[in-house]
């Protein structure tokens, strides 16, 4: 009877998380994945595919979670982007992972287009009750969120260097900023 492949799966992801988030997909290491996991290359070959298609899983099974973690309230979007905000202060590498399939794999990765494609029907919804702006369309109000919840890791560093790292209310910042982004007004189109 052959080994259990769990635990050694187990452990290859975990290795892949740190691997991809320290490094992207051009800079990690399939070796040093395998070292990380005390296991050898094949296996990762056998279990996952090629490292882009483990850069692929790695980065939905990471948006998922994050998904998992964070439900969207359409009609509360500033408290989405507080807690969105807040999950990614605890899970770092979930964000690290988001940045560099941003720059390296300019391609959908189908977990986190059901996850955006959820939202995006969710403040549809809540634009007809009328309980979020409707004049941006319900993707890119969508898009906006999620740039003012990362706002800092995609800041240059000259703007970063001018930034007060102590300053305790970034997540309330971002809040207060996503609530004057959604507040509908009426003089908006319906």
């Amino acid at each position: 009877m052959p080994p259990d492949a769990t635990e050694t799966k187990r452990r290859l992801m975990k290795a892949a998380i740190d691997e991809f988030a320290a490094h992207g997909l051009a800079g990690a290491r399939v070796d040093r994945i395998a070292e990380q996991a005390s296991a050898n290359k094949r296996s990762i070959y056998m279990h996952f595919g090629t490292k882009e298609e483990l850069f692929d899983r790695v980065v939905g099974d990471a948006m998922a979670e994050l998904g998992r973690a964070v439900a969207i309230d359409a009609g509360d979007l500033p408290r989405y982007a507080g807690a969105l905000f807040a999950q990614l202060e605890q899970r770092p590498h979930v964000r690290r992972l988001y940045l560099w399939a941003g720059l390296e794999r300019q391609q959908p990765v189908e977990a986190e287009v059901a996850e955006y494609r959820r939202n995006v029907a969710a403040i549809s919804a809540a634009q007809r009750a009328g309980s979020v702006r409707s004049d941006i369309p319900a993707i890119e109000l969508l898009a906006m969120v999620v740039a003012l919840v990362i706002s800092w890791d995609t800041a240059s560093w000259s703007l970063k260097a001018l930034r007060e790292d102590s300053f305790p209310g970034r997540q309330a910042a971002v809040e207060a900023a996503v609530a004057g982004l959604a507040r509908p007004s009426f003089a908006q189109p319906c």
